[in-house]
């Protein structure tokens, strides 16, 4: 019996996707307002793999492949964090806009940019003086987040996908090989498609939508995506926490 075809799986994701999804989503809910930016960045980077992969040019996807694999996992974070989510987020934010601020100060740019500088230090002040320490803010690290979900496997990918979106002997030696006595030198990938982009797009597509649609009211899509987790062999629940602390207590 053949494989199904992973494009005929990505069709019926993408259908699930309807112009009144936002319907779906409560405003007042932080993590849902959160999980909606994560879920459309998680569609994003998968129409950029899929764009390369019929170009030709999977090898250039790596850096996709390895954010829509960041996006989706913090997605399902989002989901058992809740609302406290928000609070670390802008904690983040915080933290990223002193990391600026030093910057513009040490390259002596700082009076250049007055209205930004001016902004930041107000985010700072802001995010100092209104939104307490969590001790969750560990787990804006997307490594933190697989070990604690013990995802082996993922860390194992997520690993590799790291030496090709990053210049490394590896990402190098795509260009090069040697065979016997020769040497073979290539203007193009040697290895190109090292993954297989059409099912890790699916495969990826389809956790963030099971994790999604924990945030979606009613949870519309659970039937549809139970039918293409069978017909793929795709897990039809999300995986859970296993690393220190609670996610959801204060």
């Amino acid at each position: 019996m053949a494989e199904p075809d992973p494009r005929d799986g990505l069709i019926r994701l993408e259908n699930l996707i309807t112009g009144d999804l936002h319907e779906n989503i409560d405003p007042m809910n932080r993590a849902a307002i959160i999980g909606w930016g994560l879920f459309f960045n998680v569609a994003h980077q998968i129409r950029a793999v899929l764009t390369l992969h019929q170009a030709g040019a999977c090898g250039a996807a790596s850096p996709n492949r390895r954010s829509a694999l960041e996006y989706a996992i913090t997605l399902r974070w989002c989901v058992d964090q809740g609302d406290r989510i928000g609070d670390i987020y802008n904690r983040k934010l915080g933290n990223d806009q002193i990391q600026l601020a030093k910057a513009l100060k040490a390259d002596g740019t700082k009076d250049r940019y007055k209205d930004a500088y001016k902004i930041m230090a107000h985010t700072v002040e802001t995010v100092r003086k209104t939104i307490a320490p969590d001790p969750n803010e560990r787990l804006a690290k997307i490594d933190n987040l697989i070990k604690g979900y013990a995802l082996a496997n993922v860390w194992s990918f997520y690993t590799v996908e790291s030496r090709f979106t990053h210049p490394t002997p590896t990402s190098a030696q795509l260009f090069f090989k040697t065979e016997g006595d020769a040497f073979h030198m290539s203007q193009a990938p040697l290895h190109e498609e090292m993954v297989a982009c059409q099912l890790f797009c699916l495969w990826i597509f389809h956790f963030a939508m099971l994790a999604f649609n924990e945030i979606l009211t009613g949870k519309p899509w659970t039937s549809e995506l139970e039918r293409i987790a069978k017909d793929y062999g795709f897990e039809t629940t999300l995986p859970q926490w296993q690393g220190p602390g609670d996610l959801h207590a204060q």
